[in-house]
């Protein structure tokens, strides 16, 4: 669905990532982890087209831009919106909203303004706004980075099961590990040289996820930019 090709980017004279190469699958959910300033988001951006690969390619199979959705780490709400409202915002207002704040977990607070949510709250908005265009990817650049450790665990399990429930991929970007191989089939590691493992099984107590997150932080230490 997404074949990333020898993708090199630059920021100004400064290398960010060099020579990727990704292959993302339907229904295949990855996450990226790897230290401050190795290229994560930048890597999303150019998955969303927001930004351009220095070398390199994104071949987009079977799938258009307008198939990929975008979350950030802000929930980016207009305070002077309802709930309802931010979700529909630039959307025809006709289009039968209800269902995707129900998916989200708000039902009741349609009418509500982002003065008045928590944060899991708004960052739930924020993900209805995304689903409400039907995408076929799901880019999450640390949205879970503000919350407390309950909420987050309620809004990855969440964004799990919205993920299987329509076939929706997801390329998360995290600074958490824990977070990396609960949400992720595979985990992508940035460094001098990039690393995959295998994390399917989301599962907190069981012996892979420990092992993994073992894997994970092992292949994290000690590795510079890419």
């Amino acid at each position: 669905m997404i074949n990333i090709e020898k993708a090199f980017f630059n920021y100004g004279s400064i290398e960010v990532f060099k020579n990727l190469n990704i292959k993302i699958e339907q229904k295949n959910n990855i996450s990226i982890v790897g230290h401050s300033g190795c290229g994560k988001t930048s890597l999303l951006y150019c998955i969303k087209g927001l930004k351009e690969l220095s070398q390199g390619s994104i071949h987009l199979e079977d799938i258009s831009q307008k198939d990929i959705g975008l979350l950030f780490q802000e929930d980016r709400l207009l305070p002077w919106k309802t709930v309802k409202n931010n979700i529909l915002l630039g959307l025809d207002k006709k289009i039968p909203v209800q269902k995707y704040i129900d998916m989200v977990g708000l039902k009741g607070h349609e009418d509500k303004y982002p003065s008045q949510l928590s944060g899991g709250e708004r960052q739930r908005v924020a993900l209805a706004r995304v689903l409400v265009r039907q995408p076929k990817v799901l880019l999450l650049d640390e949205p879970t980075a503000s919350l407390d450790e309950l909420t987050k665990e309620s809004l990855q399990d969440s964004i799990l099961k919205l993920s299987a429930e329509l076939g929706m991929s997801l390329i998360l970007v995290t600074h958490h590990i824990e977070e990396a191989v609960y949400m992720g089939d595979r985990v992508i590691v940035f460094g001098d040289q990039m690393k995959e493992i295998d994390t399917k099984g989301h599962n907190r107590l069981s012996e892979k996820y420990f092992k993994n997150v073992k894997e994970v932080r092992l292949a994290l230490k000690g590795r510079g930019h890419a």
